[in-house]
C-alpha cells in the first residue's frame, strides 16, 4: 500500500497543473485572475483547411477589470498557435466573403517567427471588425502559414460569443 502513495501525490501534482480541461472547439469560457484583478472571456476554434485537415488553433479572448464587465469592449485579442505544426509563420488573416481581408500578420519584411519565441501569433481586432468578421457568410483565412476555412458552427460560435461579451443594460 505504501509503494503506491509515492504515484497518487505525482498524479495529484500533474493534475493540478491544468484548472480545466482544454477548450474544445467552439467553448466559451470565462476565467477570473484573482491576483490580477481581471475576467477573460475566450472562444476556442479548431479551424479546419480546405482539405479537411487540422489548422491551428484560434482563440478570441475579451480582458476586462474586475468580476463583471460594465462596460463594453472596444476591441479583442485574436491568437493562432501552432501546438505541433512546424515552422510557423508570424501570419494571421480573415478574408470576409470574399471582399475584405483583416490582416493581423508581421510586415512582409519579417513573416518568419523569431527564433526561440512563442509558437503563436497574435493581434488585436477594434470590436467593429469583429462584429464584421462575425455577421460574414464566409470566412477563408490562414493562421501561421496553414489555410482554414470556418465552418457554420464556428460562426456561430463567434456571434455567440459576442453576445456574451457584450454588457447588457
Amino acid at each position: 500500500m505504501t509503494s503506491l502513495l509515492p504515484g497518487a501525490v505525482l498524479l495529484a501534482a500533474l493534475g493540478a497543473a491544468q484548472l480545466l480541461p482544454p477548450a474544445g472547439d467552439g467553448d466559451i469560457r470565462t476565467v477570473y485572475w484573482e491576483l490580477q484583478n481581471v475576467t477573460d472571456i475566450f472562444l476556442t476554434l479548431e479551424p479546419r483547411t480546405l482539405k479537411g485537415e487540422r489548422a491551428p488553433i484560434l482563440t478570441f479572448t475579451c480582458r476586462f477589470p474586475g468580476k463583471r464587465q460594465t462596460a463594453p469592449p472596444r476591441e479583442v485579442e485574436v491568437q493562432a498557435s501552432a501546438g505541433q505544426f512546424w515552422a510557423p509563420r508570424a501570419e494571421l488573416w480573415f478574408e470576409l466573403d470574399g471582399i475584405e481581408i483583416v490582416n493581423l500578420s508581421a510586415s512582409a519584411s519579417n513573416t518568419s517567427l523569431p527564433e526561440g519565441a512563442p509558437d503563436y501569433w497574435s493581434g488585436r481586432l477594434p470590436i467593429d471588425v469583429m462584429r464584421r468578421l462575425a455577421q460574414a457568410p464566409r470566412i477563408r483565412g490562414n493562421a501561421l502559414r496553414f489555410p482554414f476555412e470556418l465552418s457554420a458552427s464556428q460562426r456561430q460560435a463567434i456571434r455567440a460569443w459576442l453576445e456574451r461579451i457584450t454588457p447588457r443594460a
